[in-house]
């Protein structure tokens, strides 16, 4: 039996259906299937803050290159699925932004992202939906339309 937040209903269908999006958030579903893509996956990234060590204040993080990310998931033997690509690039960001303290190495960063990605009892789009959560949080607008 389902936990009651899930976004099934008795009859087995998927209520995302009557969640509302604009017309440029389904255009870019269409797109990228619920996927970030790397326009999207960079803007995420430039808006990440962490705390300054020395000042206590929060301050942008530093932009990891793609070249970097791909050393790390040779490195860490991740073998991520093509369309999760730029979501695993976002999380692996925001183990630096977010998880300072509890993900301090590429060990147990690695584990964080292929855990993520590979939920057997999640979606994979939830990354996404987990940014977009955050950013509606924050009240931060997604102008969809730079992405496509």
């Amino acid at each position: 039996m389902p936990f009651p937040f899930f976004n099934i209903n008795k009859k087995g269908k998927n209520m995302e259906m009557y969640i509302y999006k604009s017309e440029e958030e389904e255009i870019y579903n269409s797109k990228y299937h619920c996927h970030m893509n790397k326009k999207l996956a960079e803007w995420a990234i430039s808006c990440m803050r962490k705390e300054s060590p020395t000042s206590g204040e929060l301050e942008p993080i530093k932009k990891k290159t793609i070249e970097e990310f791909d050393t790390f998931l040779k490195e860490n033997k991740l073998n991520i699925p093509d369309e999760s690509y730029y979501d695993a690039y976002y999380l692996w960001h925001m183990c630096y932004a977010d998880y300072q303290k509890s993900l301090e190495d590429d060990k147990h960063r690695a584990a964080y992202i292929e855990e993520t990605i590979c939920d057997p009892d999640c979606e994979p789009t939830a990354v996404l939906a987990c940014f977009k959560a955050k950013m509606d949080v924050m009240r931060v607008p997604i102008y969809w339309e730079r992405f496509f």
